[in-house]
């Protein structure tokens, strides 16, 4: 049994409640800063309350410590918990930059423990059936794709609180707030990236990160795909919890097929099918939490979902791309930004 500490308590009770999914994992704590709430999200989920992260990472009941708080305070929990020899799951993004992002896989690998980027998308059965065609190579070798994370966000939902949303050195702007999960997304789909061109800019609000972003991207494949981001998209989907409703579409193709997805449902298909010689599983795990323990449990399971070790840090070297390479106006290598290797 997996034995997990929650470290946040507004979008951390969303995974207290995920947690009750999983036979293989067992809420131990949630940690939050105000006692009332705390409390209340401790009682609701039959677990202990703790107002200190220090004293969450303490505990010996405790194996797996999931961060679920603010981008900013990302580095400091997880790497205390890393240092204490618990395996750790971040909400996305991983860490604000790069040095942090490098220093939180340094201390995974220096305790021997698991250093984990929750994607949500990964679970998503549509999202799944396309990366499993993919992964069994009847989409044949990949040519292109193209992703896109288009939404409306208002100035108040910008001035929330500490205004991080809108500060790149705190984990805001569109590309690392937004863009993180259509660049999971191209990962997943198309492997590592070379390197990429970007433009971006901010035309809609009153915030020193950008809020619309267009990119090329080069895949060591050879493959490439366009990434689009913005949060000055206004459309008639229905408003989701920060505004208004998002745009989410992922296309690839490759020499033998196609396929597309839009919100979480698969909206173009034309993959031939094929006898797999070594076929993946027909379904993914529940949620990050069943895909870490059964991980825990046999370390030799190919990793299709979870996102893991320096693969946890891709994403933070994309952003990082991303953002240089439309200040600069030049195409930016990704080898060029990794020190941890």
């Amino acid at each position: 049994m997996m034995r997990v500490g929650i470290v946040g308590t507004a979008f951390g009770e969303s995974r207290c409640r995920m947690l009750a999914a999983v036979p293989q994992a067992q809420l131990i704590a949630v940690c939050g800063r105000d006692e009332a709430r705390t409390r209340a999200v401790a009682e609701r989920h039959n677990c202990v309350p703790v107002l200190d992260y220090r004293a969450l990472i303490a505990r010996p009941d405790i194996d797996v410590v999931g961060v679920y708080t603010s981008t900013d305070m990302h580095g400091e929990i997880a790497i205390a918990a890393l240092r204490a020899g618990k395996h750790v799951i971040v909400s996305k993004p991983t860490a604000v930059d790069v040095p942090e992002g490098e220093a939180m896989l340094a201390a995974a690998r220096e305790a021997g423990v698991q250093l984990v980027v929750e994607f949500d998308t990964r679970y998503v059965p549509g999202a799944y059936r396309i990366y499993k065609a993919i992964a069994e190579g009847r989409l044949g070798p990949l040519i292109q794709g193209d992703y896109v994370n288009k939404c409306q966000r208002s100035q108040a939902y910008y001035d929330e609180g500490s205004g991080w949303r809108g500060i790149a050195a705190m984990g805001g702007g569109c590309l690392q707030n937004q863009g993180v999960h259509p660049i999971d997304h191209l990962l997943w789909y198309q492997g590592q990236v070379e390197g990429v061109f970007a433009f971006s800019a901010t035309v809609g609000h009153d915030i020193p990160a950008e809020d619309a972003a267009s990119a090329v991207i080069r895949f060591t494949n050879g493959s490439f795909a366009t990434l689009t981001v913005t949060t000055t998209y206004r459309s008639n989907l229905p408003d989701g919890r920060y505004g208004g409703g998002t745009l989410k579409r992922a296309q690839v193709h490759g020499s033998l097929g196609s396929a597309t997805i839009e919100g979480d449902t698969v909206a173009d298909w034309v993959v031939p099918e094929a006898v797999v010689a070594a076929p993946i599983p027909d379904h993914p795990p529940l949620n990050v939490f069943q895909d870490l323990a059964w991980t825990l449990a046999d370390s030799a399971r190919p990793a299709h979902t979870l996102v893991a070790g320096e693969r946890a840090l891709d994403g933070v070297y994309i952003t990082a791309a991303l953002r240089q390479s439309a200040a600069t106006g030049a195409y930016v290598a990704i080898d060029q930004l990794r020190g941890v290797q």
